[in-house]
């Protein structure tokens, strides 16, 4: 009992019984204990808290509703790993899913073993190899407002500027603040904002980051009135170039 407790746990939302016992079999290989429903009436009764489940795998075509917003319910309250798999030909859609901390989107895989697949290789730990750092440059800091810094409300998901300017964020806009004030000298590193945000650093992983920082620059230059903060380094990452720290 206690080595079946130890096991991660995946949340299978899949209409289809023939499809949820090959998942459910093969999620049973890789090392998962399952729970399934059917509908997503029933996730929404069986979903209790995001660090339940190690993964969410959610199909597209659900008899009562389409996976899509299960997905992204989930993908805002914090699930980890959610997975979305079925037609889904909106790139517009796909995007938004992304942006609302969706984890991976399977359009039309070829059967299980490609969805068993796509998990086993997110739940997989990728060796980096080691290559020195090259020296870089710190940036000179360029104080507004006097020295008052912009400010990361995670909590309450808001970047207030030295002005006292409030700017309201995204899951994911939070997360790039975050990871931006934590290396406030010098370039966050891409593939590192990438992961934080998606757990992988892909093209479309990529793509969807690039749609973050372009609404979150848009969204400052917006609501203060200032010269963009955020500035891209090529080859290095991205950088706010002005003061800013992250508070509780």
């Amino acid at each position: 009992m206690s080595e079946f407790a130890k096991k991660p746990s995946a949340l299978l939302v899949v209409s289809d019984d023939y499809l949820a016992k090959q998942l459910t079999a093969s999620l049973h290989i890789l090392g998962y204990k399952t729970v399934r429903a059917a509908l997503a009436r029933d996730c929404y009764s069986v979903w209790s808290s995001p660090e339940r489940f190690s993964i969410c795998l959610i199909d597209q075509h659900l008899a009562d509703q389409p996976g899509q917003v299960l997905a992204k319910y989930l993908a805002e309250n914090r699930a980890q790993n959610v997975v979305l798999f079925g037609k889904l030909d909106n790139a517009e859609s796909r995007l938004s899913l992304y942006q609302a901390g969706v984890s991976l989107i399977l359009r039309e895989p070829d059967g299980t073993a490609e969805i068993v697949a796509a998990i086993s290789a997110m739940a997989t730990p990728r060796e980096i190899p080691v290559t020195k750092k090259a020296s870089v440059v710190s940036f000179p800091s360029k104080a507004s407002s006097g020295n008052v810094p912009w400010q990361v409300k995670a909590l309450q998901r808001e970047l207030v500027a030295p002005s006292g300017q409030v700017v309201a964020l995204t899951r994911n806009e939070v997360k790039v603040c975050l990871a931006l004030a934590d290396s406030s000298n010098e370039p966050t590193n891409r593939e590192a904002l990438t992961r934080a945000l998606y757990g992988r650093f892909d093209s479309s992983a990529n793509r969807a980051l690039d749609a973050v920082i372009k609404r979150l620059r848009q969204k400052i230059v917006a609501n203060v009135s200032a010269i963009d903060p955020i500035t891209t380094h090529y080859g290095e990452g991205h950088r706010f170039t002005a003061p800013i720290i992250a508070v509780s």
